[in-house]
C-alpha cells in the first residue's frame, strides 16, 4: 500500500479580513501572517507538491492539518477549493491542526467545508460517513490491509498557545480503534497534528496529554505515527508491546524555500507491505527544488 503524507499546507489569506473578524486571537495570528508567514508559504510551492503527489499515485493521501492560518471562513473556502482540485474524497483524508481551530467557530462555514476529506469508519457504526463535528474523531480509513486512524489533537487555545489535547473521550475511543485494527491483522497508522514524542516541541506547542497517549500506545501498540506542526522533518521512535515503532513528522508542504531550520516544501511517500509477521515500511522524502520548480527525492529511509 502506498500512502502519502502532507502537512501544514497554509493556504494563503487571499483578501484583507474585515475588522470585526480580527477582534479576537485572530489579530495576533494575522499580524504574524503579514510580518512573516506570507513570505514563507507560497501557493505555487503547494501546487507543485500536489502535482507530484498525484503523479506518485498513492492509494491514500493523509493531510495532518493547518490548511488555514487564522481559520477565516474565506480561508476555508480557498482551502476547500484547492483541495477539491487536488484530491477526491476517496483519494485523501484530513485531520485539523491548531491553525484550523484558531478560534471557536461554527462547523458550517469553517472546518465543515473540509468535511468531504473527513470521511471514515467509527467503531460501532454501520459504514463510513463524513464528520459532522469535531466530536466525530477518531475515525478510520481502511485501504487494503492498512488502517489509518485519524485523531484530532487541535482544540481552540488561548492567545499565545498552540498546545494540543486529545481528551479522555477521544483517547478511550482511540484505544478501541487500535485494538480493533490489531485484531483485524491490519497495519495501524495513527495520524494527528501535534507531535507525540516527549520534548519534540516547547511546552506551549506540545500535546498536553502526550503522556497518556504514549502510555496507551505502550499498551495497545501502533505501527507508524504521522504528525505535522513542526514545519520541518522529524524522525523518532515510540515504545510499543512489539518494540520501537517509527514516528514521522512532516515538513510543511508549502514552504517557498529553505529558511533557518526549515526546508523547501516537501512531503513523504510510504510503501507499507507485509514482512513475515510484521510490516516493512519504506519512505521516500520528496522536496521542492526552488530553482527549477521540480519536486525531487531528498532522501529514503526504511
Amino acid at each position: 500500500m502506498r500512502l502519502a503524507h502532507l502537512t501544514d499546507l497554509h493556504f494563503p489569506i487571499e483578501a484583507t479580513p474585515r475588522t470585526c473578524d480580527l477582534l479576537s486571537k485572530r489579530l495576533l495570528g494575522y499580524l504574524s501572517w503579514r510580518r512573516a508567514r506570507r513570505f514563507w508559504h507560497a501557493p505555487e510551492a503547494l501546487e507543485a507538491i500536489f502535482r507530484d503527489c498525484r503523479a506518485a499515485g498513492p492509494d491514500l493521501t493523509v493531510i495532518t492539518g493547518d490548511a488555514t492560518n487564522v481559520a477565516l471562513a474565506s480561508e476555508f473556502e480557498g482551502a476547500a477549493r484547492g483541495l477539491r482540485a487536488a484530491f477526491t474524497a476517496d483519494e485523501a483524508v484530513f485531520t485539523p491542526g491548531n491553525h484550523d481551530t484558531f478560534i471557536e467557530a461554527p462547523w458550517e462555514g469553517g472546518l465543515g467545508r473540509l468535511a468531504f476529506l473527513m470521511r471514515g469508519e467509527r467503531l460501532g457504526e454501520a459504514g463510513p460517513r463524513e464528520a459532522t463535528g469535531t466530536g466525530d474523531f477518531p475515525f478510520v480509513r481502511r485501504q487494503g490491509d492498512v488502517a489509518v486512524i485519524l485523531a484530532n489533537s487541535a482544540p481552540t487555545t488561548p492567545p499565545g498557545l498552540a498546545t494540543g489535547r486529545l481528551g479522555a473521550a477521544q483517547l478511550q475511543r482511540l484505544r478501541a480503534e487500535l485494538v480493533d485494527a490489531r485484531d483485524r491483522g491490519e497495519a495501524r497508522v495513527l495520524a494527528l497534528h501535534h507531535p507525540v514524542t516527549a520534548g519534540a516541541v516547547s511546552p506551549r506547542k506540545a500535546l498536553d496529554d502526550g503522556p497518556a497517549l504514549r502510555a496507551l500506545i505502550a499498551e495497545t501498540g501502533v505501527d507508524l505515527i504521522l504528525h505535522g506542526h513542526m514545519h520541518h522533518a522529524f524522525w523518532a521512535r515510540i515504545d510499543t508491546p512489539d518494540g520501537p515503532r517509527p514516528v514521522v513528522g512532516g515538513g510543511s508542504a508549502s514552504h517557498r524555500a529553505a529558511h533557518g531550520a526549515y526546508r523547501p516544501a516537501r512531503y513523504n511517500l510510504f510503501d507499507i507491505d507485509r514482512a513475515g509477521a510484521g510490516w516493512r515500511i519504506e519512505v521516500e522524502v520528496r522536496e521542492l527544488d526552488p530553482a527549477s520548480g521540480r519536486v525531487e527525492t531528498a532522501e529514503r529511509r526504511r
